[in-house]
């Protein structure tokens, strides 16, 4: 778990380069003094309050295949949450599992095939307004070739997720899918403890009921609605009041974007995205100035990746031996 925290500690330091360069070349300091410190709390409340939602349906699917309770469970969720700053997000996903082993003896197969099932439904709701919001852009404009390859990227890493959460309910493309990675194992060795989570995921799935899956999926949108309303606080802790369409339009862009493969959240993509598309006063319906969006920039990058990263840490410090077995 120290790797983990060092990795995290180093994604922390590159995000501050980035800040830093934002910071200076939009001269973000002169709106920076300005923000509103009660909505920025109610900003990062609103954020960690959406993890906690998310939890909710993460635990959930946990306690039907072990006895551990909601309270533990929480605490192992965020205290794991510092391992998000990983490509994809898969740092925290393998601190819950690997805490979970360690704590309770849960077997890495059945938290792991619990979070993808949590996450495949996110991911679901995420490629829905991903497709309305592609559809926006290239009807409406001339995305440069960096933000648009990069929007395609995260975009892709969606639909792998999407097809490797849904196909598994077809008994044959199960198969076909084990096969292969069983194919895959005789080279690289990765792809055999790969196949063995995928089976039991694909075993879990299907024995997914529809109310539960429901109950899940409906989760999931509140955990977006609770990130949307961090989102949008973020804008207004700077006083600036942005419509409801181009806030969901960023805010979708942002989601797909934190999921680009090699970028811990996408740092540095998403700035650059946001910049890119807040420059433009069609879609803003307003100009901005150059300061704002800086500044904007930087205090939802608090909100979504510093006080996540430090709560979290905390939490992992207090509950390192309290946490009941």
């Amino acid at each position: 778990m120290k790797n983990f925290i060092k990795k995290s500690i180093f994604s922390l330091i590159f995000f501050i380069a980035v800040l830093t360069i934002v910071l200076f070349w939009t001269n973000a300091h002169i709106e920076l003094l300005k923000i509103d410190w009660f909505l920025f709390f109610i900003a990062c409340f609103f954020f960690l309050f959406s993890v906690f939602v998310w939890l909710i349906s993460w635990a959930f699917l946990i306690r039907k295949r072990a006895s551990v309770s909601f309270s533990n469970l929480f605490i192992i969720g965020f205290s794991s949450l510092y391992g998000a700053l990983t490509p994809i997000q898969l740092g925290a996903e393998a601190l819950r599992s690997m805490k979970l082993k360690s704590f309770f003896k849960v077997p890495y197969e059945e938290s792991i095939s619990s979070s993808m099932i949590v996450k495949g439904t996110k991911f679901i709701i995420l490629a829905i307004f991903f497709v309305f919001i592609l559809i926006f852009f290239v009807s409406k404009a001339d995305l440069d070739s960096t933000t648009f390859f990069a929007l395609l990227s995260g975009f892709f890493v969606i639909a792998i997720v999407i097809l490797f959460f849904i196909l598994p309910l077809n008994n044959k493309c199960g198969l076909i899918i084990s096969s292969f990675l069983r194919f895959l194992s005789k080279d690289i060795s990765l792809f055999a403890v790969i196949e063995k989570f995928f089976l039991a995921y694909s075993k879990n799935l299907k024995n997914l009921t529809m109310k539960t899956f429901f109950f899940v999926l409906i989760i999931s949108l509140f955990s977006y609605l609770f990130e949307f309303l961090a989102f949008q606080f973020s804008f207004f802790t700077v006083g600036i009041s942005l419509g409801f369409v181009p806030l969901l339009v960023l805010f979708t862009v942002i989601s797909v974007l934190e999921r680009t493969p090699f970028l811990p959240r996408g740092i540095g993509l998403v700035e650059f995205a946001a910049l890119t598309f807040l420059s433009i006063p069609w879609f803003v319906n307003t100009t901005l100035s150059l300061p704002e969006i800086g500044a904007v920039l930087i205090v939802f990058d608090f909100v979504r990746l510093v006080i996540p990263t430090v709560f979290s840490l905390l939490i992992a410090a207090v509950f390192k031996i309290d946490i009941k077995e």
